[in-house]
């Protein structure tokens, strides 16, 4: 009895500290784009654009504070962050994952978000950098390009290679994606726009792409692998936006 409750003591630490790199890691770039109103923009009296502001928090949060987070943990830990998460250039077989993945994902968050949307009768809530990229289409090839070399690579180092990793360890693959996902898809709010049930279900939806992000971390074993399975995924989106943004299809599209 006292081995089963130190195990599941130390389980329920593990969990704690996943969702504590989740959440200092959001806090961190925050605490980041402060600093940087603060000491750079303000002493220069700098106007900061919808567009620049979007960069700052791309730089600040995915670029900065999520692999920051990550590696002052395994320094803490006196552990590899380098053999923890293993990357390789995909291989032929990968490429194939990543590209199935990609489409699955897709058509998967279109089916779930109609069920969803249907069953709890409330439109998903609107997000900040979607509207900001829709307003100024003319800047949404800038937003993909930093989607593979920011977005996608901050958080899927954080979600999935330390998280997810971390999880594995105590609750194997199947519990590691589905905690690694409740700690990813949440984190979200901060960009949201509208009511707590239309976040909730943004939520919700957002929390099937990350399954799939993190199903294909197990498959491969190969960070490289989600982090373009979800810089795909994005940029889609993004495309798609652009489209309706610029009349190439209609609205409803």
């Amino acid at each position: 009895m006292e081995t089963r409750t130190e195990s599941s003591g130390s389980r329920l630490r593990l969990v704690g500290v996943c969702f504590g790199l989740a959440i200092g890691g959001m806090g961190l770039g925050i605490a980041v784009l402060v600093l940087a109103a603060l000491l750079v923009f303000a002493p220069l009296e700098l106007t900061i654009s919808p567009t620049a502001s979007l960069v700052l928090s791309l730089v600040a949060i995915q670029g900065i504070a999520f692999p920051g987070t990550a590696l002052l943990y395994f320094r803490y830990t006196n552990r590899s962050l380098r053999e923890f998460v293993p990357v390789a250039v995909p291989s032929l077989r990968e490429i194939g994952i990543t590209v199935s993945a990609w489409i699955g994902a897709l058509v998967l968050v279109v089916i779930g978000a109609n069920v969803v949307i249907q069953l709890v009768a409330t439109e998903p809530a609107g997000n900040a950098a979607a509207e900001t990229a829709a307003d100024n289409p003319e800047f949404i090839p800038v937003l993909i390009v930093l989607v593979f070399l920011l977005n996608a690579p901050g958080e899927e180092l954080l979600f999935r290679g330390v998280i997810q990793g971390l999880l594995r360890e105590r609750f194997g693959p199947v519990g590691a994606i589905g905690l690694a996902t409740a700690a990813f898809a949440p984190i979200h709010i901060t960009a949201l726009i509208g009511s707590v049930e239309a976040a909730l279900v943004t939520i919700t939806i957002l929390s099937i792409p990350s399954i799939v992000f993190g199903a294909v971390y197990e498959l491969t074993d190969n960070i490289a692998v989600p982090t373009l399975v979800h810089a795909l995924y994005n940029a889609t989106l993004f495309a798609g936006l652009y489209a309706v943004s610029t009349g190439g299809v209609p609205t409803g599209g």
